[in-house]
């Protein structure tokens, strides 16, 4: 047999030899610290969200919720423990998921999932169109990583998630995780609604439209039924909503919040509907933007929803 130079040259070559154990040696050292780096990340995250944990009350929504209450506060008034898996830009597909996810994992069931509602919950606009990439630090877990493989845009993104698991944290998710890590659910959002920027109908309306997606009213119907079947005590929760949005938008606010009713009936007839925006929505100090708390409406928001599971859902 022919020997080939080459080939010769490099299986005699020492320098050679040494240079491929440098890199077999870097790519263990890399697989080891992606995965302990990802380990570290993923159990900062679960902290922050109250995931795998045995809490009596899950908070399920996104940053409306988010801001709306305080986690610690709650469950001192209370006397439950509360896991507030709340995530900003998700719409309700993604909250589908969120509580598949959640019952999937937890040590022991809640008794309780107050699942945050709004007149924007069948509307896609105005939410991130890549929320999928919020649940990549998850997709070890069945139900996620088919969430992910069909929303991922191509196979080698997917992939690239799939085996090098930092790459599955972005900013936003790193600041879940340090957040979890310092046991800091605080409402960051200091300040007041600008009523200047937001002084006429046009611009109340144009800052974010309520429309109605089919597909989003099926999520909304599918993850009541699904609750339903976990025979957890479903409070549908409408956080305050700052009250010229919805004079801007009275007929849609109307329609909106009347199928969150016919569909929890129909769904989930044991559902409460709890309704903030009432109670709160004129108050222009407590809001930081149209739809979101600052810390003082967190903080009264809280107090009302802490009495209120004080007494028994009564």
């Amino acid at each position: 047999m022919t020997k080939v130079p080459l080939f010769s040259d490099l299986k005699n070559d020492a320098r050679w030899r040494r240079n491929l154990l440098r890199v077999i040696g870097f790519l263990l050292l890399f697989i080891v610290l992606d995965l302990v780096l990802s380990v570290f990340l993923l159990k900062g995250i679960d902290r922050f969200y109250g995931l795998k944990s045995d809490a009596d009350v899950l908070m399920l929504g996104h940053s409306h919720l988010m801001l709306a209450v305080d986690k610690v506060t709650l469950e001192e008034q209370s006397g439950l423990k509360v896991a507030k898996y709340t995530r900003e830009g998700v719409n309700m597909a993604d909250r589908r998921v969120m509580a598949e996810q959640y019952f999937s994992t937890c040590s022991a069931k809640p008794e309780i999932v107050i699942l945050s509602i709004d007149p924007w919950l069948f509307s896609g606009e105005g939410l991130s169109q890549n929320s999928w990439l919020l649940f990549l630090p998850f997709m070890d877990e069945k139900e996620v990583n088919e969430y992910i493989r069909a929303s991922a845009p191509g196979k080698f993104d997917y992939f690239r998630y799939k085996h090098i698991r930092t790459s599955r944290f972005n900013a936003q998710l790193l600041n879940a995780s340090v957040r979890g890590w310092l046991k800091n659910w605080s409402n960051l959002k200091i300040g007041v609604v600008d009523t200047v920027r937001y002084g006429s109908e046009q611009s109340l309306q144009a800052f974010r439209p309520i429309t109605f997606g089919r597909d989003l009213m099926d999520d909304f119907s599918h993850t009541l039924d699904y609750l339903a079947g976990e025979n957890a005590r479903v409070i549908l929760l409408n956080t305050p909503v700052w009250q010229p949005l919805i004079s801007a938008q009275k007929t849609e606010y109307e329609r909106a919040m009347f199928l969150v009713d016919s569909l929890a009936q129909r769904h989930c007839p044991d559902a409460e509907i709890i309704d903030l925006a009432p109670e709160f929505s004129t108050r222009t100090e407590l809001f930081f933007d149209p739809i979101h708390m600052n810390p003082g409406g967190q903080e009264a928001v809280t107090l009302v929803l802490g009495k209120y599971l004080a007494n028994g859902l009564n």
